[in-house]
């Protein structure tokens, strides 16, 4: 299963970082480049993370 969060402010932050430490399982969460130092923070600390190049790469 693939993931995708559009926004990454601090609550989509805090639910990625809950799923990646938990048991749920998934291939990748893609998520938005809106905010760009969120986005590379969780990039590095989780590596199923993929940033998308804009919003409709994750909806599309």
């Amino acid at each position: 299963m693939n993931l995708g969060f559009i926004g990454t402010g601090k609550i989509a932050a805090s639910v990625i970082t809950g799923i990646c430490k938990s048991k749920i399982s998934y291939k990748k969460i893609i998520i938005s480049p809106r905010n760009k130092k969120i986005a590379l923070g969780l990039k590095r600390k989780f590596k199923k993370i993929v940033i998308a190049k804009n919003n409709q790469q994750i909806v599309g």
